[in-house]
């Protein structure tokens, strides 16, 4: 799978309420559906499509010679000719000796309705051709895989149709893995307090009241292990005894072959291994565990066949850096109670320099020191063995933590320090990318500094102690502004690719469009008896006189899409529409085309949330190539009506005479979320109390309330004390990387919003996070500005549902324009913006790359049924 961006996969436009019939060898005049080849690989799209890339994913599929891949791509406006096309290619298929059988990438193609056969069983009949094909929406898993999300029977998904034999159940997934048929004994649903699901990497479990995993997210984005299979365990919101109770019995219940091969990784962020020690002692045997989430290498990447990168995972569903102690094995309790250490399974880090690595997970360094991966990122030190409280650190989605020796030589601290700097350009990009250096615990003032001296020279950020999962600040740090990353990417390459799915579309209805990383289904046609009367099928040349090709027509899905939705239900899917269309001369004189209408439930949008228009607004390869960006000599400095720092003694008293009304009914929320994250608190919890409230009452307050956006703006003077301790709490909250953007109502941008020119805000400034989980998109009449971050705040900690959408920008954050994109064309007005340094630090616009980044996940289309852009992130910057 590529290691870009997520791509389309199939595309969903407006339907025209009739195609327009072609004579027999006309091109029609509209878009209508065009044949490209790649090898093995045959791809039927529209040729209004002209910016698709539905080719290069399909380049991934796997293909054998005399086997090869057919893929339907085509909106309903262009299926006009989609059965010519498809007869055609499946007749040039049969008459080539050299071809045994075709595996057609259809949702539903394998499933039957009431009166028909299933489509692919005609066609291997008619064409004499065995087809593999799914009887369900079709799910595309990174790395090239296929997998049937809801097959219509248990060992079902993908079918073998021989001509004129009975049809035989393949499995969910294709290509199969070892271990397929074998989790086809599992028992899935309840169990205990947990419910067990499949997912094509395996099996999920997760706590009875937890949401269940869906095409659009992570767990469908696992690497497909060949012989081993991945069980993805979630416990939030269950206690720990209970979920390893519920693991162990699902692991006991197993099947042999099963359970030698399984792995464990953690579902949502959690560090997993307690459970997993549990659950080796219950069940007296070694456990594989997971540092993170097992993704397919992208193509291009170093490494053997079924290469993996185990990626930490925040519990916003954010992949961050691939860890470097990837997985360990847990050893069951000795009788006296001791428990042996977990061993190192897998690792990820350089080649040796001199000859083989002698201790698993460990690197030694030319100068004789040696560099150990654990769970947290990295230790090195004069031994290979780190101090216990640094190799069982559990690991934090937010940073690579990388540990020295202590020692108070300062001979021996400057030798570590020179290998640590030799060794870190060799390090994977993400890990430098998150990679944080930490002073060892009491280490003394010349480690101290030279510590952060060796953090300001390489690029790397410096902490001096353990950090809350979740949370940017200290507890030695208390009440300090994290540190801040430098430009972190939107979305960096080599991220995990979101699966995609195929699906039918319906002409009777304006299709939505949606963003690339949200694949969902349609559902396929309940099964049913085959009719015993005879099928009306393309007859292919020679066929028998009994079937005269003038009467044979066949059933073909119009068009193959993705839409913004949740696997439908058979009783969601009927016949909308039959369009008689012409087939080629030589075979059938009529071909009818079936197009499936389906229910959409929207599902949410993905880690890396981009899109591209549909087919009619005739889209660019590629994102047009911003302009250059002149870089200021110096950042314009925060305005001086914004308060910056830590709240005052004052600041906190008179806010809480200004809130004295309201005041008791934040404490509660934000006492909850001082239990829940206690490195909130800082050095004094009272203050952290105070500035905390601050943040919960604006969240909590209309835009035009008293407390609200407005009010901060007009009023600054008087509400002076309340944003002081708004703008202290919100640097008590966790930094957010990724994208954002905020929408301003109306098509056109202002003149003055130009690239170079600096956008900036006296008040808070509310943004909607695009990689979380139920991220709205405002109206395509609204212009979208588009933020790339560096210092907003994620609010979710003091919101009640909890939810990952909402940022934060303090007040007198400033932006600088990178590029405008004046409405057209489809596509609304938007605005691409990189947040400005405080202080003296210089602008450095981000690269190219980065702003095409920006400008994909502007184009990003709304769901019909997605959750309402919210008022409070709508309105104007000012410049």
């Amino acid at each position: 799978m590529s290691s870009r961006i997520p791509r389309w996969f199939g595309r969903r436009t407006p339907a025209s309420p009739a195609a327009t019939t072609p004579g027999p060898g006309e091109t029609p005049a509209g878009p209508h559906t065009v044949l490209e080849a790649d090898g093995e690989r045959f791809l039927l799209r529209s040729s209004a499509d002209r910016a698709s890339t539905v080719a290069e994913l399909v380049r991934d599929l796997p293909a054998e010679p005399g086997r090869p891949v057919v893929v339907v791509d085509v909106t309903a406006d262009a299926a006009g000719n989609l059965g010519e096309e498809l007869g055609g290619l499946l007749g040039r298929l049969s008459a080539d000796p050299a071809c045994s059988a075709a595996r057609l990438v259809m949702s539903g193609a394998a499933a039957a309705t009431a009166e028909r056969l299933p489509m692919a069983q005609r066609l291997a009949d008619a064409w004499q051709l065995e087809i593999e094909a799914p009887d369900a929406p079709i799910v595309l898993v990174p790395g090239g895989g296929l997998y049937v999300a809801e097959p219509t029977t248990r060992a079902g998904g993908w079918w073998r149709f021989a001509p004129g034999g009975e049809p035989e159940a393949l499995g969910a997934r294709m290509p199969a893995p070892r271990w397929q048929r074998a989790l086809a004994r599992v028992p899935l649903g309840a169990l205990g307090g947990c419910v067990v699901q499949q997912i094509p990497a395996g099996l999920s479990l997760r706590p009875a009241g937890a949401t269940a995993p869906r095409t659009g997210e992570l767990a469908y984005a696992l690497a497909v292990h060949p012989e081993r299979l991945t069980l993805l365990v979630s416990s939030r919101g269950a206690s720990e005894e209970g979920i390893a109770e519920d693991l162990a019995t699902l692991l006991a219940g197993l099947p042999a072959e099963l359970r030698r091969s399984v792995r464990l990784a953690p579902g949502d962020g959690r560090d997993l291994l307690p459970v997993a020690e549990t659950v080796a002692d219950l069940l007296g045997t070694e456990i594989e565990v997971c540092t993170g989430l097992p993704f397919p290498l992208p193509d291009g990447a170093p490494g053997a066949a079924h290469a993996e990168s185990v990626r930490l995972n925040s519990p916003e569903g954010e992949p961050t850096w691939p860890a470097l102690l990837a997985a360990v094995v847990c050893v069951p309790a000795e009788p006296d109670g001791h428990r042996p250490t977990a061993r190192p399974a897998h690792w990820n880090l350089p080649d040796p320099v001199d000859g083989p690595a002698l201790e698993p997970a460990t690197l030694c360094l030319p100068d004789g020191a040696y560099a150990v991966a654990v769970r947290a990122g990295l230790w090195v030190g004069d031994s290979p063995v780190p101090p216990p409280e640094v190799r069982d650190r559990p690991a934090e989605a937010r940073a690579a933590r990388i540990e020295i020796a202590d020692t108070d030589d300062d001979t021996s601290r400057d030798r570590l320090l020179t290998s640590l700097a030799a060794l870190l350009p060799r390090l994977d990009e993400h890990v430098r990318e998150h990679a944080e250096i930490a002073a060892p615990k009491g280490a003394g003032p010349e480690t101290v500094g030279a510590l952060r001296r060796f953090s300001m020279r390489h690029g790397v950020a410096y902490v001096t102690g353990a950090r809350e999962e979740g949370t940017s600040v200290t507890s030695d740090d208390a009440g300090a502004t994290p540190s801040e990353p430098s430009a972190p990417p939107a979305a960096p390459p080599g991220a995990p690719v979101r699966p995609v799915a195929l699906t039918s579309t319906s002409t009777g209805s304006p299709a939505p469009a949606t963003d690339e990383t949200t694949p969902v289904h349609v559902a396929a046609p309940a099964s049913a008896p085959r009719p015993s009367g005879p099928e009306e099928v393309p007859a292919p040349v020679g066929a028998p006189t009994a079937r005269p090709a003038a009467e044979a027509p066949v059933a073909v899905p119009a068009t193959v899409a993705v839409l913004a939705g949740h696997p439908g239900t058979a009783s969601g899917v009927g016949l909308a529409e039959e369009a008689r269309i012409p087939a080629p001369s030589a075979r059938a004189s009529a071909v009818r085309s079936e197009v499936h209408t389906t229910e959409s439930v929207p599902a949410p949008p993905a880690a890396v949330s981009t899109a591209e228009p549909a087919p009619s607004q005739a889209p660019a390869a590629k994102p047009p190539a911003a302009p250059p960006v002149p870089a200021p000599a110096a950042a314009p400095r925060r305005t001086g009506t914004a308060p910056a720092g830590i709240s005052s003694d004052g600041d906190r008293a008179a806010f809480r005479e200004l809130a004295s009304d309201v005041w008791e009914e934040h404490t509660g929320p934000v006492n909850q979320a001082l239990i829940r994250l206690p490195a909130l608190r800082g050095a004094g919890e009272a203050a952290a109390r105070a500035d905390l409230i601050a943040v919960h009452l604006y969240l909590t307050s209309p835009p035009d309330g008293p407390f609200g956006a407005l009010a901060l703006a007009e009023n600054a003077e008087g509400l002076r004390p309340y944003a002081a301790c708004l703008s202290s709490g919100l640097g008590r909250l966790p930094a957010l990387r990724g994208t954002l953007m905020r929408a301003v109502p109306g098509p056109d941008i202002p003149e003055d919003v130009v690239p170079g020119a600096f956008l900036h805000t006296d008040a808070p400034l509310d943004a909607v996070h695009l990689e979380a989980p139920n991220a709205p998109v405002p109206p395509k009449e609204f212009v979208r500005y588009v933020i790339r971050p560096l210092t907003a705040r994620r609010t979710s900690a003091l919101t009640r549902d909890g939810s990952g959408a909402a940022a934060l920008f303090a007040p007198g954050t400033a932006f600088s324009v990178l590029a405008r994109y004046e409405a057209g064309d489809g596509l609304p007005g938007r605005v691409l913006l990189a947040e400005v340094p405080s202080g003296a630090v210089p602008f450095r616009p981000p690269s190219d790359e980065a702003v095409a980044r920006l400008d994909t996940a502007s184009r990003r289309l709304p769901l019909p049924a997605g959750p309402p852009w919210p008022v409070r992130c709508t309105g104007p910057l000012t410049s």
